[in-house]
């Protein structure tokens, strides 16, 4: 697999807060993500468990281009659209 390096800065990315629509959405420490990212493990019957470990939330750049933002513990990664120019 060929790896490219591409700088995001000139595309105008920016991360912005996004604001809950209503004040019930708001929970706890932050905003419910769009995505929960789960692993899954198995107990000791042998029954498959699932795990939180994170989670992805949509964004919006600055001129309009839909981005997600995933957290996996302290890892912080953008997620963009595998679109073709």
């Amino acid at each position: 697999m060929k790896s490219t390096e591409e700088k995001l800065d000139d595309d105008g990315f920016e991360e912005i807060e996004s604001k809950p629509e209503s004040s019930g959405q708001q929970s706890g420490g932050g905003n419910r993500p769009d995505f929960r990212i789960v692993q899954t493990d198995r107990d000791k019957d042998g029954n498959v468990v699932y795990s939180n470990i994170g989670g992805m939330w949509k964004n919006i750049s600055k001129n309009g281009k839909t981005f997600y933002t995933m957290r996996i513990g302290q890892l912080k990664l953008l997620v963009f659209p595998n679109e073709r120019k």
